[in-house]
């Protein structure tokens, strides 16, 4: 890794980087990205620029987000007088950036990538493209049933049809991580299944169900920190969902979230009037 070494570098084990550094599959990844020339991408964490160099030969417009100052220095001198990419230095998780992309691309550090995941759901750009953990990889297509399914599975369903696309060996990374990887495709959905309110009600449902693992959803809901329901206002809601409230929240589908939010909302409603 020269270019590590001519500038002075180091993989920043706390910010979990991992330079993706196979052509083989950084070509992979363009190709299935399809970058066309009127795309404006996000990109996450651009590293060293491999994708981003690609990205810029075609794209209408990059803006790469790096938190990392070594870094953004040597992405600042590589794409000097590229008129077509906008560097930034800063946390995406603090950004508050316009809603004008056409796709998100980012190889996700290790640490953060759940958060990142949801911030990007702020977002409508209609497609996503990550390479992330395979253990993570795996939670975002999990079904209802399914051991690893949970709170991220339900919220990026809500918004996304997720899908793996192929699995990135641990060869193809600088420093070698100890986990295997994977590129994941998120379609944005056309028309979410809610709006306005009813949506932050429903992230609070989703996390009140999951917070307490293991425990049946009317015992989640009543005591979570999160909703604030009680008992009462628990057993209403999921008797208006039609759900028993003996089940768990790794076992409901996601429109029976939604019915479950739908019931909350109902509830507070009448709770106000």
């Amino acid at each position: 890794m020269s270019i590590i070494e001519q500038y002075g570098l180091r993989p920043n084990k706390k910010l979990g980087q991992n330079f993706l550094v196979s052509n083989a599959v950084l070509d992979k990844i363009i190709n299935i990205i399809g970058i066309s020339s009127d795309d404006r991408v996000l990109e996450i964490g651009p590293g060293l620029g491999a994708l981003t160099g690609r990205m810029v030969e075609v794209a209408e417009g990059v803006t790469a987000v790096e938190i990392d100052s070594g870094l953004y220095r040597y992405c600042a001198e590589r794409f000097r007088g590229k008129n077509n990419i906008r560097l930034i230095h800063a946390d995406f998780l603090k950004l508050d950036l316009a809603d004008t992309f056409t796709k998100f691309v980012s190889n996700l550090p290790y640490y953060c990538s759940s958060e990142i995941l949801f911030r990007i759901t702020r977002y409508s750009a209609p497609h996503v493209y990550v390479t992330l953990q395979k253990e993570m990889a795996d939670r975002i297509i999990a079904g209802p049933g399914n051991k690893t399914y949970g709170a991220l599975s339900v919220t990026l369903g809500f918004y996304y049809q997720p899908t793996i696309l192929f699995g990135v060996s641990r060869e193809s990374f600088y420093p070698r991580p100890e986990v295997a990887s994977s590129l994941v495709r998120l379609v944005r959905r056309r028309r979410l299944p809610l709006s306005g309110g009813d949506i932050d009600i429903f992230h609070m449902v989703v996390k009140s169900a999951f917070w307490g693992r293991r425990k049946t959803i009317l015992k989640a809901l009543s005591e979570s920190p999160h909703l604030q329901a009680g008992r009462e206002g628990a057993a209403r809601s999921l008797a208006a969902a039609r759900i028993d409230g003996g089940r768990r929240g790794e076992d409901l589908t996601l429109d029976e979230f939604v019915s479950l939010a739908e019931a909350c909302r109902d509830l507070r409603g009448e709770q106000l009037t």
